[in-house]
Formats: C-alpha cells, structure tokens, sequence
C-alpha cells in the first residue's frame, strides 16, 4: 500500500500574509518547516508532496529534501490551482485526484500547527485498519457538545425535557476540521471528492484541531507554542 503525504501551500494569502513561510514560535521556516518535520516522524509515508505555486515554499520543501528526508518532493502547482477563486471541488476533481494512478493520499495543512507526528501516526494506523473494515476514506472530525440551535429551537437536545441538560448529556455533532484526509486515489477520481461513500470520521481534540485562518489565530496559536515550547513540550 503507497501511502503519499500530501501538503498543498497556496501563494498569497490575503488574510495572513506570508502564511506558509514567516517565523512562527521561533521556528525559522515557519508553518511548512513544522509541518515537513511533523510528517517525516510519520512511519508509513512513502512520499511527500509538497504542493504550491509560492516559490518559497518550493525552494523550502526541495532544501529539506536535500538535507533531512528524500521522501520529500516540491511539486510546483500552476496558478489556475493555485488562486482565491480556484474551486476546492474542481482542485479535487480535476488536479489531486490525479496525482498517481494508485495509491493513497494522506492530505493535511501546514495551518494546522498542533496536529504532530503522533496524532498523524495514530491517524495513519487507525486509516489501515478502517479500510480492512469496509470504510473507504478518512476524515478527520472535532466533537461539539454545545447548545446548538437551528431555526429558533434546540438542534441537538430537547429542552422540552430538560431546560438546560448537562453538556456530557447533549448529542454530539461533529464538524469536519480539515486537519487530515485519507483516501484512495481511485475513491478520489470514483467521487470527485476527498469523502468517498463510506467515511471513517477520526476524531480529534479540539486543542489539536485549532487551525489558522487569520491574522489574530497566527499570533494567539503562536504564543500558545511558545508556552508549550517553553514547557519542554515539542511542536513534532
């Protein structure tokens, strides 16, 4: 079973600028450095792709491929996939699922800085074992136990029963966090999509899950790894 990291990093973000590249909690290459170092603690990847049409991105992943982990491969993206009006679906349909004939893709974001190598291993492990059992992708989900409501009433409790139940007693809904994708290339191209018919949802903590989508969430989860690193915890 090949099994290909996959890391797209998209040039010029408007909402965080130099994203993929500034120096994030004293880490030099910033968020793709921690993300490369992240996967190459990961047993059972065959390659890594880095995806990106931002040359210094490319320059980056083909610096690390040369000095740390030759698994690593820098694949300029054409900027038709590499834009804010690129469709995700057509980026799917029409570019990823066509990276290898065969194969898997395990796909993450360098924006998710707290998914470390353990939590993609345990992902790794738990997306082998879900495919012997008839699942045919993985997605990767956060737990919400909240008061959620949806057109004036209580979505995921009843409070005809219970005013204000405990938050362990409300039904969970879990949202997709974007963190990990597991699937088949040949699910990819059958369904056009990163979720084939028979989803596997591997839940994470939402102290993982944290992801980067603007300028305040690069900063707050920047000083958040600083206070870890300073712990003596590691970011890999």
């Amino acid at each position: 079973m090949q099994i290909i990291g996959f890391i797209p990093c998209r040039a010029g973000s408007e909402r965080v600028v130099n994203k993929n590249t500034r120096p994030f909690a004293d880490i030099p290459g910033g968020l793709i450095e921690l993300k490369l170092k992240q996967f190459q603690r990961v047993d059972g990847l065959d390659r890594i792709i880095v995806s990106s049409n931002d040359p210094k991105v490319l320059d980056y992943a083909a610096d690390f491929a040369a000095h740390h982990d030759q698994r690593v491969e820098p694949l300029p993206r054409p900027d038709e996939w590499g834009n804010s009006a690129t469709s995700m679906g057509a980026f799917i349909r029409d570019y990823i699922a066509h990276l290898c004939e065969d194969g898997h893709l395990f796909w993450s974001h360098v924006t998710h800085p707290f998914a470390s190598s353990a939590l993609y291993q345990r992902a790794l492990d738990a997306y082998r074992q879900k495919l012997a059992e008839g699942h045919d992708c993985m997605v990767s989900a956060t737990r919400l136990q909240k008061f959620l409501w949806r057109d004036g009433r209580p979505f995921n409790y009843d409070n005809t029963v219970e005013r204000w139940p405990r938050s362990q007693d409300l039904t969970p809904v879990f949202e997709i966090n974007h963190a990990i994708y597991a699937i088949p290339f040949k699910v990819m191209r059958d369904t056009g999509d990163r979720i084939g018919h028979r989803p596997f949802f591997f839940e994470m903590e939402e102290a993982e899950s944290m992801d980067i989508d603007w300028e305040d969430q690069f900063l707050l989860l920047e000083e958040i790894a600083r206070a870890r690193l300073a712990r003596g915890q590691s970011l890999f």
